[in-house]
């Protein structure tokens, strides 16, 4: 296995080599640049090796070296390993260290050569390739330091292997740490762990990656109370970073935590604790309810505790995988190893009758056989009511309800709860006679009309999204456009026309038909979207609309929709203002959760809902999904694509364990409604008679703006900007910012 150290000093001849090369900035001594194997470190073959400079990252709390390849000085790395004898049938891994700034083009490839016995080449692997796109409006790849391990079982008649590197970036800058080449799975064992699909299948362990976050820094000086606990005790606000071996920062340590928070919201507290030496278990407690000045606050705390999961880290259908708290589920007394995190979440409910004051608690962390950990937390409750919608937004959630109704009703009132009041549904309710026609599916019916009684009870009145492709199965109609006849699409009509009319007379929640998904990822769909969204827009009272994630199609497709649904990548002033230039209500839809295409934390996605639809001009967003999922919920890596779940199914008698992405949503949706109220009070305050009144509000509609208008006003810009350039909890800034908007304008206008 690897051995622990970093790399051994450059001798004065290759480090004068290195320093003559062009375009070589760094001054100073410089680490000889090696590759870690079984037996000891052996020096690369870096012949071709250009325009480098020499840099330090940290991993484990240890200084280690890394290279820069930059693409503005013509920087281009090639590496070739010594051989390494390996045996047939067991394996191999290559490990390496990876930073990327704007990087486009060829970040990265490794690939592994495998020789005979007698040294001929047998095979040529690759083993890991990174390439970023190289077009003028692209951002770039900006990623921290992560560490990748990717594994290979030796094919027979293998001897010996060599990894090769090439990192050669066209725009930007990418750093190479760290390199090991050795016999065995390295850090993939030790995240296989957390996976029961790698468990069962440990061959699909070679066609995965491992990867894992380094820590930035060294983890701080633990207190004498914490010596004392064997705990060193953090804040990591609304989950961000939660990895099992990740250090707190200096600002995630506090004495109390505090929250500040209007009625009607929820107080979370996101904190964690890291073993200073081997626990046998930890368990925590709180003190229920808070108090202060006006007595007990009314509410019923929820107690969470983070698990850790093997989850993709590069998308939703990546083989790149690590460890990170991927759902909050009920807390319970559990080992932790020496160095290890154990991350919690508390929501306290904050009643919208709550008298305005300081609430103080107290948590209480314990690890078994020592001394106990006493937290302090406090409530700052707000003279602010949250209004119970978000105004004209519709905020919804693809659901898939299990047969169970009270199930679903769980889901429901936890769907409200979070501020959701949509739920597109898939699956029609026709089917064809024998004699051709279309007739109605009671089965169904009855299943969709107690579905739509729950939602009329949790007030999910928005109209509903209907997802109909299985039509075309259900009628026998052709899988190509250019088949249809005119009976074909009499029948598509008949039976459209005939659900519509039945959720009319039911009572439900009016329907907006859905006919194909994403038809731009295949020319058959797109003929097939343009032929029964053309029936739709031709037959009065009925609502197409289509999830399209490309700008081409939205241009394509426009005309025939009354309601579009643009993946955020789709997002633009320009699809804007296409689509309501033609009066379409006009939504976007995203893998929220765990899908680190578009961020794979709370804190990211609070800032979704709070700030970039308001931003973006768009009418409301729709969630990609409340349970989706293949074979085990709680292993990502069992499926062609992970499984998405902003709750996860649970025992009796939770049910449902949330995951950090869902509450964050939750907060990003408070934030939403603090702006719809903001708004509402600034035109009242514009509106006034007195000119103080009139000016306060015209000024805090401009800070407000200014607010909305530091965010990008398109997908592709405010991803990246969420994750590279602004500070983490800029949502938590801003909120505070704006209530100390609303309160003043509530004194102005006599409401305090």
């Amino acid at each position: 296995m690897i051995k622990p150290g970093g790399f051994v000093l450059l001798a004065a001849a290759l480090y004068t080599a290195l320093l003559s090369l062009s375009g070589c900035r760094k001054a100073g001594p410089v680490s000889e640049w090696m590759l870690q194997t079984d037996s000891g470190p052996a020096a690369w073959d870096t012949s071709g090796t250009v325009s480098v400079s020499g840099e330090t990252y940290l991993d484990r709390g240890e200084r280690k070296d890394a290279l820069l390849a930059d693409a503005a000085s013509g920087a281009v790395l090639r590496l070739a390993g010594p051989m390494i004898q390996v045996t047939p049938g067991k394996t191999v891994s290559f490990r390496f260290a990876l930073r990327s700034e704007r990087g486009m083009g060829a970040l990265f490839e490794a690939r592994l050569e495998l020789f005979d016995e007698a040294g001929a080449l047998k095979a040529d692997s690759l083993l890991y390739n990174i390439n970023a796109s190289v077009a003028e409006d692209a951002l770039g790849m900006t990623r921290p330091w992560r560490c990748y391990t990717r594994a290979l079982k030796i094919p027979s008649n293998t001897a010996a292997a060599r990894a090769v590197v090439l990192v050669h970036p066209a725009k930007g800058k990418v750093w190479l740490g760290e390199t090991a080449l050795v016999n065995g799975e390295d850090w993939m064992a030790y995240a296989a762990t957390f996976s029961s699909h790698l468990g069962r299948k440990p061959e699909d362990k070679y066609v995965y990656t491992a990867g894992r976050i380094i820590e930035s820094q060294p983890a701080p000086q633990p207190g004498e109370k914490e010596i004392e606990a064997g705990l060193l005790f953090f804040e990591r606000k609304e989950l961000v970073g939660a990895w099992p071996y990740a250090n707190p920062r200096d600002i995630d340590r506090v004495k109390a935590l505090d929250e500040r928070v209007p009625r009607g919201a929820v107080a979370p507290f996101a904190f964690g604790v890291k073993a200073l030496e081997e626990i046998s278990g930890v368990e925590v407690s709180v003190s229920v309810p808070p108090a202060g000045e006006n007595g007990e606050l009314k509410t019923k705390p929820a107690l969470y505790q983070g698990r850790y999961a093997a989850t993709r880290l590069e998308g939703s259908w990546s083989k790149v995988f690590g460890i990170r708290t991927r759902l909050l589920e009920g807390p319970s007394v559990k080992p932790l190893p020496k160095g290890e995190n154990l991350f919690f979440w508390l929501d306290v409910p904050v009643d919208a009758n709550a008298a305005p004051g300081t609430y103080e608690g107290q948590l209480t962390i314990q690890a078994s056989g020592r001394t106990p950990l006493k937290v302090p937390f406090r409530i700052e409750v707000c003279p602010v009511d949250l209004p119970s919608a978000p105004g004209d937004y519709t905020l919804g959630v693809y659901y898939y309800p299990p047969d169970d109704p009270a199930l679903i009703e769980v889901h429901l009132k936890d769907m409200a709860a979070h501020g959701i009041h949509s739920v597109p549904l898939a699956g029609s309710f026709v089917e064809k006679t024998p004699a051709g026609n279309v007739r109605l599916d009671y089965t169904r019916i009855r299943q969709l009309d107690s579905l739509m009684a729950l939602m009329r009870k949790y007030g999910f009145y928005r109209p509903t999204s209907f997802y109909v492709a299985d039509l075309i199965r259900k009628l026998e109609l052709p899988a190509h456009a250019d088949d249809w006849t005119e009976q074909h699409k009499n029948l598509y009509q008949s039976a459209v026309r005939l659900m519509d009319d039945t959720a009319r007379q039911w009572g439900w929640c009016k329907l907006m038909f859905f006919p194909v998904d994403e038809p731009a990822n295949n020319p058959e769909h797109m003929k097939l979207a343009h032929l029964t969204l053309g029936l739709l827009r031709s037959m009065k009272e009925i609502t197409p609309l289509c999830d399209l994630n490309t700008p081409s199609s939205v241009e394509a497709l426009a005309p025939y929709l009354d309601l579009v649904v643009m993946q955020i990548s789709s997002v633009s002033p320009n699809t804007v203002s296409l689509t309501k230039g033609r009066g379409i209500k006009t939504f976007f839809y995203l893998p929220a959760f765990g899908s680190s295409d578009v961020g794979s934390d709370a804190a990211y996605h609070r800032s979704i809902p709070a700030w970039f639809l308001p931003r973006s001009g768009t009418d409301g967003i729709y969630y990609f999904a409340y349970q989706s999922v293949t074979g085990d919920p709680y292993d990502e890596l069992d499926g062609a694509n992970r499984d998405w779940c902003a709750a996860y199914p649970a025992p009796a008698p939770d049910y449902i364990w949330p995951s950090p992405e869902w509450q964050g949503i939750r907060r990003g949706i408070e934030d939403l409604r603090l702006v719809v109220l903001a708004r509402e009070l600034i035109s009242r305050c514009k509106a006034h008679e007195e000119e103080s009144v009139s000016r306060l509000g015209a000024e805090a509609g401009g800070r407000l703006e200014a607010i909305l208008n530091s965010v990008k006003p398109s997908g592709p810009e405010v991803i990246y900007q969420l994750h590279n350039e602004l500070e983490t909890h800029i949502s938590e800034k801003w909120r505070q910012e704006l209530l100390d908007e609303v309160i003043r304008l509530r004194k102005a206008l006599k409401e305090i």
